[in-house]
């Protein structure tokens, strides 16, 4: 887990031993069911802890910032970044994914963390009708897609956080969306040689 403490010290996050503990439990995990569930790509760990753990951990000190209550992640897939999250901060999250074999991977990654701050919905984004404080995403729909249920979904002053590469692609994704406001926040992924932004979208009054 060298390489994790590495990364997580050049983004200055200090790590407690018990998420140390649970995000090594969670990296377990996908190396153990991805074989067969093909939940993420990543060629070894070093791989699946720089493009995804620490990828997911860029975002949460500005995440932090705007969130006052319940997160959601649309998409979820293998848990990025909900379940880096959850292990990260206390606040409730849910995890919105309709496949229902990632659904099982992430209900046993609930249980062998100890994530009690986690729930699941297992069904399409369009058939959720709860209200959220923060929305997140990542590798998941355009933003043009899907942002008519974000905008659903979301609370009056909620926040739309998706994680995205690079900067041009998002503009492209957001240029005709002018009922919303954006910040664009550059994100540095410890070793990685890539382009990664945050988008912070809220809808303007």
């Amino acid at each position: 887990m060298d390489l994790l403490i590495e990364g997580a010290n050049k983004l200055k996050i200090e790590l407690t031993q018990d998420q140390i503990d649970k995000l090594e439990k969670y990296i377990k995990e996908i190396e153990l069911f991805n074989p067969v569930y093909k939940l993420v790509g990543y060629q070894d760990r070093s791989e699946l802890i720089i493009k995804h753990i620490l990828d997911s951990l860029a975002g949460i000190k500005e995440i932090e910032k705007i969130n006052k209550g319940v997160i959601a992640d649309l998409g979820s897939g293998a848990g990025f970044p909900g379940i880096v999250l959850a292990i990260m901060l206390d606040s409730p999250i849910v995890l919105i994914e309709r496949m229902k074999r990632r659904v099982d991977f992430l209900k046993n990654v609930i249980l062998r963390c100890n994530l009690t701050n986690v729930k699941i919905i297992a069904k399409d984004v369009s058939e959720v009708d709860e209200k959220f404080d923060t929305i997140t995403c990542r590798a998941f729909h355009p933003i043009y897609d899907i942002i008519q249920d974000v905008e659903r979904l979301l609370t009056t002053d909620g926040v739309f956080a998706a994680y995205k590469g690079r900067k041009s692609y998002l503009l492209a994704e957001t240029e005709n969306l002018s009922a919303w406001k954006l910040d664009v926040i550059p994100l540095q992924v410890p070793f990685l040689d890539e382009q990664r932004h945050l988008a912070l979208m809220r809808k303007k009054n």
